[in-house]
């Protein structure tokens, strides 16, 4: 019995007070007590909220606030659809959408793509070996590619960002890579996220509607051939490959995933030595001989609004720590690096690690450069030769 049937059947009588009434309402007899329970008498305790420090990094106060030490149950045939914080307070609620068929969609698309791939009997691509002078690795980083993004201001540039752009993107990546090649024994390519720009004309999370130049079967075709093209292309430098690809963003959410997943499934048969690794979690990490990189687009597919911001603060590196202690990395140097900001700022003055944001590979949208400015675009290279690190960025 719902509440509204229970006070129906049992209309508060002449005379009785609001307190004799609910009593009355709640005996066990009325079966209204699980409902009295759920909704009157949920158990609280003090949570911290939100904490300040000093320049040094000491405590200088802590904020707590009486919370539910159990949250109700999402109501029938809803589902999470987002987190929302207060940045200030720290106070969050959640918002309940529709039942989607995102994971069963999802699932589905997986098993078609890895059927399909391996009914099309690719053959390996013959690529020459070559004997590399040390340990020295070449890293190549890229992030917010954007693909599908329709630019309709044209006031800084040509406001196009369609085929034609990608491919020249695509040669000057592989033509870098080339000049700075010198006998490395490795080729590393990290991609931050946000790779296409959207699913149907709106970010992966839904309800933010994009100007899009593409649809989502062209998006998908144009996106997986410039990471396959791309990585064949590298290949005939003749050393192994290792690709990180992001997939927890904002905007590519599992439409970006599952395109990662089309290349990753392409690059098991053309090129089998490559070792393509797709990062589900919002923040995760890999190794290069001494080196640590965290790495994070910056704000995640469903509930992190907010997101890292471009320049470091007390709250990223808070959560920057505690990742480096859950996964026991204070051996390595280490760096942070996230896309989603657009914005080249490198910065090392923390001790325990190097906090990096990048460019976009992708030009300005139309909302920023009528609200701002035009952008600058780009990627990265860097040599890692142990301790030793050198970072050079390509602005396109």
């Amino acid at each position: 019995m719902t509440a509204r049937e229970l006070i129906k059947a049992n209309p508060q009588q002449e005379g009785e007070t609001n307190e004799s009434y609910f009593r009355r309402l709640v005996n066990p007899n009325n079966s209204y007590l699980a409902i009295r329970s759920k909704y009157y008498k949920i158990a609280k305790k003090f949570v911290e909220t939100q904490r300040k420090y000093d320049k040094q990094g000491n405590i200088t106060s802590r904020t707590e606030k009486l919370m539910p030490t159990e949250l109700a149950l999402p109501p029938e045939h809803l589902e999470l659809s987002r987190l929302s914080t207060n940045e200030s307070t720290g106070q969050q609620w959640k918002i309940y959408t529709k039942e989607s068929q995102n994971k069963a969609l999802f699932e589905l698309n997986k098993d078609v793509i890895e059927q399909s791939v391996k009914a099309s009997n690719i053959k390996p691509l013959k690529v020459a070996k070559i004997k590399p002078n040390g340990n020295k690795v070449l890293k190549v980083t890229y992030t917010d590619t954007h693909i599908g993004m329709h630019i309709k201001n044209d006031l800084y540039d040509s406001g196009k960002w369609g085929k034609e752009e990608l491919e020249e993107t695509l040669k000057e990546i592989v033509s870098q890579v080339n000049m700075d090649f010198n006998g490395h024994s490795k080729i590393v390519v990290q991609e931050l996220g946000d790779f296409v720009d959207g699913y149907n004309a709106e970010t992966t999370r839904g309800g933010h509607k994009l100007p899009q130049n593409m649809d989502n079967v062209e998006c998908f075709q144009v996106a997986s051939s410039f990471k396959i093209r791309l990585a064949s292309s590298l290949a005939t430098l003749g050393v192994p490959l290792e690709f990180h690809s992001i997939v927890n963003d904002n905007h590519a959410g599992d439409f970006g995933h599952i395109v990662n997943l089309q290349v990753k499934e392409v690059l098991k048969y053309l090129l089998p030595e490559v070792k393509y690794n797709i990062h589900e979690q919002f923040i995760s990490h890999y190794t290069i001989d001494n080196w640590a990189f965290i790495i994070t687009h910056g704000k995640d597919k469903e509930f992190k609004k907010f997101g890292f911001k471009a320049q470091l603060d007390q709250k990223a590196k808070d959560h920057i720590r505690a990742y480096i202690d859950k996964h026991n990395l204070h051996s390595f140097k280490i760096c942070f690096e996230k896309g989603d900001s657009h914005q080249l700022i490198r910065d090392s003055s923390n001790p325990k690690f190097e906090y990096n944001s990048y460019f976009a590979l992708s030009p300005s949208s139309e909302w920023v450069s009528t609200n701002f400015a035009k952008g600058r675009r780009g990627f990265a290279i860097e040599e890692i030769d142990n301790n030793i690190k050198s970072f050079k960025s390509i602005e396109l």
